[in-house]
């Protein structure tokens, strides 16, 4: 018998039957090049078009590390991590400038986004002034979505939490 082997995507079984490939040319979409920079070099050999902006020397991607494990075992879900993204989300929110800003955050987990929901509802069950942000009164609300159905979400500033990592083992 012939064993069916899983593809990962529609891209690859479109690859699989030698459907022609078209690539991008250019980007226009983000506002800073940083941010497809990435991809340019993975995935289109530097061959991408981009815009530079304005205030590229500014590092538009940051990495924060936090303390804390993931839970491997039991909850499946990096509390320190959904508590510093939490922090994050009330600091921008409480600075006059920063709550200007539109915010997302993307997990990797449901049951991360589903810790971070909890921890937001927590917050603003004790700072009632907090639902503003997330009831879309003001600007775009703050949303909390996994992967798996972020696609096409834009804001001011996306936090990405990772859950994944070393458990308490290390």
């Amino acid at each position: 018998s012939t064993a069916i082997k899983d593809l990962e995507s529609i891209l690859d079984d479109c690859l699989a039957i030698r459907m022609p490939e078209e690539h991008l040319r250019w980007h226009y979409r983000s506002q800073h090049e940083s941010l497809i920079s990435f991809s340019n070099y993975q995935y289109y050999d530097n061959s991408l078009l981009t815009f530079p902006s304005p205030d590229d020397l500014t590092p538009a991607v940051q990495l924060v590390p936090v303390g804390g494990f993931y839970d491997r075992s039991k909850s499946k879900q990096n509390r320190a991590e959904a508590e510093a993204i939490v922090a994050e989300i009330l600091r921008r929110l409480a600075d006059p400038k920063l709550c200007q800003s539109t915010i997302g955050v993307v997990t990797f987990s449901q049951v991360q986004q589903r810790l971070i929901l909890d921890l937001l509802d927590e917050a603003q069950r004790q700072n009632p002034h907090l639902e503003q942000f997330f009831a879309g009164s003001l600007i775009e609300p703050v949303f909390v979505k996994n992967l798996e159905n972020v696609q096409g979400d834009e804001r001011d500033v996306i936090l990405f939490s990772v859950g994944y990592g070393p458990d308490a083992q290390g």
